[in-house]
């Protein structure tokens, strides 16, 4: 199960270093390197959890202070009137945060629909934790992009 999930998150690490690298804006340039900083922390908590186990993790998840809330998906800049200071069909940085959205969001539902159908207590508290890091993930982003 660790595997899965450390195969999600390099696929989502080696997609925000590949678009960092081409990036021509450097606030594109800047949240792709955030966004790559974040996932490779999920990558090295996962192969920490590969060598020591998940005990601690499970533990979190059961302690009371653990709570998981469903992230929002709304995409950025959907008022495209003419008057609209920005448009992500054309706003790179817009782009770049919906896409990171979009990517995000899917891991976290992903995590989410296996915790809710694990019959395993075990499987349920690990990937019910993954799905807390993706929420948090995308509250980064959140923030990061209603910056710009």
């Amino acid at each position: 199960m660790l595997k899965v999930a450390l195969t999600t998150s390099a696929n989502h690490y080696d997609f925000y270093l590949k678009a960092a690298n081409i990036a021509s804006t450097p606030q594109v340039k800047a949240l792709l390197m955030v966004l790559a900083e974040t996932e490779g922390d999920l990558i090295e908590r996962i192969r920490l959890m590969m060598t020591t186990g998940i005990l601690d993790q499970i533990e979190e998840v059961a302690s009371a202070s653990f709570s998981t809330h469903d992230p929002d998906p709304t995409p950025f800049g959907m008022d495209r009137t003419p008057f609209a200071a920005s448009n992500p069909d054309t706003d790179p940085r817009l782009y770049v945060c919906n896409r990171a959205l979009e990517m995000e969001f899917k891991g976290f539902s992903f995590y989410s629909s296996i915790s809710h159908r694990a019959q395993s207590e075990l499987m349920k508290r690990l990937y019910e934790y993954f799905a807390h890091i993706k929420s948090v993930q995308i509250e980064k982003i959140r923030k990061v992009c209603e910056s710009f």
